[in-house]
């Protein structure tokens, strides 16, 4: 069985259509968790009605990302008593999937097993760029290798050529498949020190390094929204913004969770951070310059 929870909050379409394509899986052996993070635009209602074989969680807007994977987790483990070969499905609602992606899932870690599996990402719109494919990282020094850049030249078809699972070392939250186990080794989402940006890159570290390789199937493609995610910092924005977004909460470039992220994960936890905010402002003034200097000239 495979227990999917999906955060949702003020985004019924992509929440709607997101079930939806669930709904057409050709695995059945499936139960869907929505939790409702205190939506104000009939989400939790609208569910209720069109797919009333859907459980439904309310929060009150509080939870966050990290948080309400936690609310849907427990009531799995609480509720449903799931077996210890039963699995939860991580996923967002800004995404669509075809109806064989749970069983692609599957496929790729029976093949691969013990291990979390995760998805490609590719955007939604054509040409269908590949935007995730695993990611290699380095926890000495704040440097992250997007293999669809460096690898895959951002084609999904050149990754299929190429192989079928890849070993990551991180795996985002849309879409990861895990075991039961992994749970009982480092139990749920840290959610006081990530409650929603990197809350996902945390766990899937702690899992790699508690011995469950992460693996990448080629496969198992998740078409993603990408207009629908949290703050942009690669968009042209103020200097008021950007000091705003080093403090937001959906921000990815948040300071004090990239500061909790070095302390936990890095052996050189105060210079990763040092370095880390010199990378993201530097980068920042680069984009700034490049935006002002045409208008100056």
């Amino acid at each position: 069985m495979i227990y999917i929870v999906i955060p949702v909050h003020n985004r019924k379409a992509y929440t709607l259509g997101c079930l939806a394509d669930l709904k057409k899986q050709t695995l059945t052996e499936k139960r869907v968790i929505v939790v409702d993070d205190g939506s104000t635009d009939g989400t939790t209602e609208l569910v209720a009605r069109q797919f009333p074989d859907v459980i439904i969680l309310t929060g009150d807007g509080s939870l966050w990302w990290a948080g309400a994977m936690n609310f849907g987790i427990r009531y799995v483990l609480d509720k449903l008593t799931p077996d210890v070969n039963d699995f939860i499905l991580a996923l967002n609602d800004d995404i669509q999937v075809r109806p064989d992606y749970l069983a692609s899932l599957l496929t790729a870690y029976q093949a691969n097993h013990p291990c979390i599996v995760g998805s490609v990402s590719v955007d939604v719109k054509p040409p269908h760029t590949l935007l995730y494919a695993g990611t290699g990282m380095n926890l000495v020094f704040p440097k992250i290798d997007n293999w669809a850049i460096s690898r895959f030249k951002n084609s999904h078809a050149f990754l299929i050529k190429t192989s079928p699972y890849l070993l990551s070392d991180s795996l985002p939250g849309r879409g990861m498949l895990i075991p039961m186990p992994v749970f009982k080794a480092i139990g749920l989402f840290d959610e006081q020190r990530f409650q929603h940006h990197m809350a996902d890159l945390d766990f899937s570290i702690s899992a790699r390094k508690a011995g469950f390789p992460l693996v990448v199937s080629s496969a198992s493609v998740v078409y993603e929204y990408t207009d629908a995610t949290g703050v942009n910092i690669t968009k042209p924005m103020s200097v008021q913004a950007f000091w705003a977004a080093l403090s937001a909460i959906k921000s990815p470039v948040n300071r004090h969770v990239r500061y909790n992220f070095a302390l936990k994960h890095s052996p050189l936890s105060y210079l990763y951070f040092g370095l880390d905010m010199l990378r993201i402002i530097g980068g920042y003034l680069i984009r700034r310059i490049k935006v002002i200097a045409p208008v100056a000239y």
